[in-house]
């Protein structure tokens, strides 16, 4: 998706194929951190088995997982999430586009956020 970020709107639509596999690949990396999310809540005792999406990335925040003002940036993934795949035809390449250049570097947060936790968890467990 980087390369995606980096093009102007004209020549994101000069090529067909831009939209499309730019809109697959968001999904997949949307869905990703949702079902990572939901995992990792549905593993911590506390957790009240969040079905929404929207409340599993705030689950994160709430539980430390990731901090609290994170989680409030990301909870709209869900959303966008839900949009390709039921409100596909309503997407713009403009909007993706747009949404490519000024969020995805919000994945690579997450990632780093999820590491940190695992780690941290990891060491919890081997200091018993």
């Amino acid at each position: 998706m980087e390369k995606y970020r980096k093009m102007h709107l004209d020549d994101f639509l000069a090529e067909k194929d831009n939209f499309p596999l730019a809109s697959h690949w968001l999904r997949i990396a949307l869905e990703s951190v949702l079902t990572i999310a939901t995992h990792i809540l549905s593993r911590l005792p506390q957790n009240g088995k969040e079905k929404d999406y929207t409340q599993v990335l705030l689950g994160l925040g709430d539980y430390n997982v990731l901090p609290q003002s994170f989680s409030q940036k990301i909870k709209g993934m869900a959303s966008y999430r839900n949009r390709l795949v039921h409100l596909y035809w309503k997407i713009t390449p403009k909007e993706l586009l747009e949404i490519l250049k000024e969020d995805l570097d919000d994945f690579s947060e997450f990632i780093r956020y999820i590491k940190k936790f695992i780690t941290k968890q990891s060491n919890v467990g081997t200091s018993n």
